[in-house]
């Protein structure tokens, strides 16, 4: 839109303030700004049209796809559903586990101490037989010399 600044100039001396001058004048504006008005309704149109051409276009694509997104995860909250209810009560099954392996290496330990006491007494046995084996002899020996 051209500029129209010289018909709206006022010079000092020579521009009468009157109706006459700013009538007319305001006139112009308004008529000028009626028009940017219109166009800008008709351009809030023309987005309105394309934004919900946009918005049809993004549902049309997108719709099925969300769909699709939708039902699997209902098909995998069923299923998490179903293995939790099949599990049961998966805290306890940890604990079970806990437990027999606890069990298994205190079985482990018991069977090594009492492998070491076994040991201990056939240690302890033989050694008081050899000594008692000693013992015989050196009376046998004093025997022998008493006689």
């Amino acid at each position: 839109m051209p500029t129209r600044f010289e018909a709206y100039r006022m010079r000092d001396g020579v521009t009468p303030l009157a109706e006459d001058y700013f009538n007319p004048l305001l006139a112009d504006i308004d008529a000028r700004i009626a028009q940017l008005e219109d166009q800008r309704a008709d351009l809030q149109r023309v987005i309105d049209d394309l934004t919900a051409f946009g918005l049809q276009r993004i549902d049309t694509l997108i719709g099925p796809a969300m769909s699709s997104l939708d039902q699997a995860l209902a098909d995998a909250m069923e299923q998490r559903d179903a293995l939790i209810a099949a599990v049961g009560n998966v805290a306890s099954l940890a604990t079970q586990a806990q437990l027999a392996s606890a069990i298994a290496a205190e079985q482990t330990a018991r069977q090594a101490a009492i492998a070491a006491e076994q040991t201990a007494r056939q240690a302890a046995i033989a050694a008081e037989q050899t000594a008692r084996e000693a013992m015989n002899q050196q009376l046998l020996a004093l025997i022998a010399a008493a006689l």
